[in-house]
C-alpha cells in the first residue's frame, strides 16, 4: 500500500513537469516524512502504553497503522495495548491478524491467546483462519497451554505431531512438571475443598509465598516466586510477591514491571487484586509519584 501510494505520487510528479533531479529528491523527502510520522506515533503510542494511557496510546497506534496498515508488528502492538486496558474483544482481530501473518511467532500467538482467554473463547474458533494442523503452530500452542498449566491440552496439541524432536522435548517437559504436582487428595477431601488439581498447587505455592513474605526471607521469595510465574504466568498472585520481593531489595522499578503484568491478569475483585493495589501504592510512594498512588488507594476504598 505505501508503495503504491509513493509511486501515485510520483507520477503526479511526472505530469507536472518536474525534472528528474526534482522528482527524486521530492521522493526522497515523501518517505523520510512518511517514515518519521510513523515512528513518531508508533513510539509515543508504546510510551502511552507504559504509563497506563491506554486510550492515547491506541489512539497513536491506529495513526501508525494508517500509514503502514500491513504490519503485523503494529496489530501485534495494538492487540497488546487493548488486551491491558481489558478490551479482549476489541484486541481479538488485531491478535488474529498479527498471528496469520506468521503462525510460528509465539508472542503473536501469547497476544492472541491471552485476548481470547479472558472470553473463555478457543482457537478452534477460528478454524477457518489458522493453520490449527501446521506443526509450529501446534508446538506454540502446546508451550502456551503448558505457561498457564494445562497440561492436557497441551498434550493434546501434542499427540498429532508426537514424532517430531521438538514434540518430544516438551512432552518430556510436561512429564516433570506434571511429576511435581501434589498428590491427588482423597475423594472425602476432594468433596469438601472442591478445587481442582492445579487449584491445588497453587494454594500450596501461595501459601509457601506467604510464609516467605511473613520470614521477610526476600531473596527466596523473588527465586520461588520467579519459578511459580513460570508454572501459573496467568496467577496475579505470583505478579504481587515476585513485585514485593523486588520492591523490598530497592528495586521499585522493577516492582512496577511485575505489579503493571499482574494487573492485567485481574478479571475480578479478588484478595490477590487488593495485594496487587497495596503493593501499587507502595511502589509509586517509593519511586515519588504520590499521585499515581492515589488511584490506587482509591481502588483500594472502592473495593474494585
Amino acid at each position: 500500500m505505501k508503495g503504491q501510494w509513493i509511486l501515485w505520487v510520483l507520477l503526479l510528479m511526472l505530469g507536472s513537469g518536474m525534472t528528474y533531479g526534482q522528482e527524486e529528491g521530492s521522493a526522497e523527502l515523501f518517505t523520510e516524512s512518511y517514515t518519521d510520522q510513523f515512528q513518531e506515533a508508533f513510539f509515543e503510542a508504546l510510551k502511552q502504553k507504559g504509563i497506563e494511557n491506554y486510550d492515547r496510546a491506541e489512539a497513536l497506534m491506529l495513526e501508525a497503522k494508517k500509514f503502514d496498515p500491513d504490519n503485523p508488528v503494529v496489530d501485534f502492538e495494538l492487540a497488546r495495548i487493548l488486551n491491558q486496558a481489558k478490551a479482549y474483544r476489541r484486541a481479538t482481530p488485531y491478535a488474529l491478524k498479527a498471528l496469520q501473518s506468521d503462525p510460528s511467532q509465539y508472542w503473536y500467538m501469547d497476544t492472541f491467546m491471552k485476548a481470547l482467554n479472558p472470553q473463555r473463547m478457543n482457537p478452534e474458533a477460528f478454524a477457518s483462519e489458522l493453520p490449527l494442523e501446521e506443526p509450529a503452530f501446534r508446538l506454540n500452542l502446546a508451550q502456551w497451554y503448558m505457561s498457564e498449566g494445562a497440561y492436557d491440552k497441551a498434550k493434546t496439541q501434542l499427540s498429532p505431531i508426537s514424532g517430531l524432536e521438538e514434540a518430544r522435548w516438551l512432552e518430556q517437559e510436561i512429564s516433570v512438571l506434571e511429576s511435581i504436582k501434589e498428590p491427588a487428595i482423597s475423594d472425602h477431601q476432594d468433596k469438601e475443598s472442591g478445587p481442582s488439581e492445579d487449584r491445588r498447587t497453587v494454594a500450596s505455592l501461595e501459601s509457601r509465598m506467604e510464609a516467605l513474605i511473613t520470614s521477610e526471607d526476600w531473596k527466596a521469595l523473588e527465586d520461588e516466586s520467579a519459578e511459580a510465574l513460570g508454572l501459573f504466568p496467568l496467577q496475579p498472585y505470583f505478579y504481587y510477591s515476585q513485585a514485593l520481593a523486588v520492591l523490598r531489595q530497592g528495586r521499585p522499578e522493577k516492582a512496577l514491571e511485575f505489579l503493571k503484568e499482574g494487573e492485567g491478569f485481574i478479571l475480578e475483585p479478588s484478595e490477590s487484586a487488593q495485594k496487587i493495589y497495596r503493593t501499587f501504592v507502595e511502589t509509586y510512594n517509593a519511586l515519588g509519584t504520590p499521585e499515581k498512588a492515589k488511584k490506587y488507594q482509591d481502588k483500594l476504598k472502592s473495593g474494585l
